[in-house]
């Protein structure tokens, strides 16, 4: 599995959901070929993504506005940038290329949830779903990942791509997911349960043929 998925409320009046996409493509160079890790990658990325907007976002004072969030993601993609860096730091230039390719592609695709605002917001491809409206987010299956910036710097890009919830005080739940899902599995997730539960419901769509067109991983936060 290529994915990964996590959900945090590190204060009672914060949710904060993401999901990962490793890359499974195979690298090739020189006529030779080299399989996929990319597994690596998402689980290093979500969990430190998780873990920066946590300890940020708890030690804002209240109320958090729009601006300020952007903000806190702002300083997410610098920190992210420079925490796949440090990654390849001792990497020999010859080889860092396909360490790149093969450990460090993945998607990251969140939202952020406050008293006051809901943002989402991505890097690559991948679901947004806000009280049952999905959409779809189309690379055409060339996602723009975060670590090309170690092998093509792009200046120009310093926050992830956003989209702020409309009326966030009237949200019931939101969810981010991976490519791998579909808009119907989507939707019948508006109604809670537990993660045990979830995983179950997960495990029977997966056993049906076209449920996911590839590993799914999603991250749901529902209004208690």
């Amino acid at each position: 599995c290529q994915d990964f998925a996590a959900t945090a409320s590190p204060a009672p009046h914060l949710a904060i959901g993401l999901v990962c996409d490793g890359c499974g493509s195979k690298f090739v160079a020189n006529g030779r070929s080299a399989p996929s890790h990319n597994e690596t990658g998402a689980n290093l990325l979500g969990q430190f993504a998780l873990e920066f907007l946590s300890q940020k976002l708890v030690a804002l004072p209240t109320p958090i506005c729009p601006q300020t969030v952007e903000d806190v993601l702002a300083d997410l993609h610098l920190a992210a940038h420079t925490f796949l860096q440090q990654l390849t730091a001792h990497i020999p230039e010859a080889a860092r290329r396909q360490f790149v390719a093969t450990r460090l592609l993945t998607t990251l695709v969140g939202f952020v949830r406050t008293a006051e605002t809901a943002v989402f917001f991505w890097q690559g491809d991948g679901f947004l779903v806000a009280n049952g409206a999905i959409c779809q987010l189309n690379s055409n299956n060339q996602p723009d990942y975060l670590a090309y910036q170690l092998l093509q710097p792009n200046p120009e890009q310093t926050n992830f791509q956003l989209a702020f919830v409309p009326q966030p005080g009237e949200l019931r739940w939101l969810a981010v997911a991976t490519d791998g899902w579909q808009a119907a599995l989507l939707e019948q997730l508006n109604d809670p349960r537990s993660a045990l539960a979830l995983q179950r419901w997960l495990n029977v769509q997966s056993q049906q043929r076209g449920q996911f067109d590839d590993d799914g991983a999603v991250a749901i936060w529902h209004q208690s």
